[in-house]
C-alpha cells in the first residue's frame, strides 16, 4: 500500500471543508439547543431549590404554630384545672357552711324543744302540786296563793 500524498491533501482540505460546513450550519445550532436545554435544567433547579426553601420554611412556621398550639392547650387546661379547683373548694366551703347552719339550726331547735318541755313539765309539776296540796290540806285555796306557793316551791326545789 502506497501513500499518496495529493490522497492525504484532498483528504485534508476536504476534512477542513467539512468542518467549516458543521461549524457554521450544524454546530452553532446543536450548541444553542444545548446551552437552551442547560438553561432549562438550571432554571429547573432554582424553582425547585426555591420551592425546597418555601417548603422549608412553611415546614417551620407549622412547627411553630403547632408549638404555639401546644402551648395554648396545656395553658388552657391548667386554667381549667385551676377553675375546677377553685369551684371544687367553693362546693366545699358551701357545704361545710351548710352543714354549719344546719347544726346551729338544730342546737337552736334544741333548746327551744327543751324551753318548750320544761314550761310544759313545770306547768305538769304546777298541776299536780295544786292536786297533791288541794287532797294534803283537804280544803280549797284560791288558785292565785296556791300558785304563788307552788312557784314559791320549785324555785326552791329548782335551785
Amino acid at each position: 500500500m502506497e501513500i499518496h500524498g495529493s490522497i492525504i491533501i484532498a483528504s485534508t482540505i476536504n476534512f477542513f471543508i467539512f468542518y467549516f460546513i458543521l461549524k457554521k450550519f450544524v454546530f452553532n445550532k446543536t450548541l444553542g439547543v444545548i446551552n437552551g436545554r442547560k438553561e432549562e435544567v438550571e432554571e429547573a433547579f432554582r424553582k425547585a431549590r426555591a420551592e425546597e426553601e418555601r417548603a422549608q420554611q412553611i415546614k417551620n412556621e407549622h412547627e411553630v404554630n403547632i408549638k404555639k398550639y401546644k402551648e395554648e392547650g396545656v395553658k388552657l387546661v391548667e386554667a381549667y384545672k385551676t377553675k375546677a379547683d377553685k369551684i371544687y373548694s367553693e362546693t366545699i366551703e358551701d357545704a361545710s357552711k351548710e352543714a354549719t347552719l344546719i347544726r346551729e339550726r338544730a342546737v337552736v331547735d334544741a333548746e327551744r324543744e327543751k324551753q318548750k318541755a320544761e314550761k310544759e313539765i313545770k306547768s305538769e309539776i304546777i298541776n299536780l302540786s295544786m292536786k297533791f296540796a288541794e287532797k294534803a290540806l283537804e280544803k280549797e285555796i284560791n288558785e292565785e296563793e296556791h300558785k304563788r306557793l307552788i312557784d314559791d316551791f320549785i324555785t326552791k326545789v329548782g335551785s
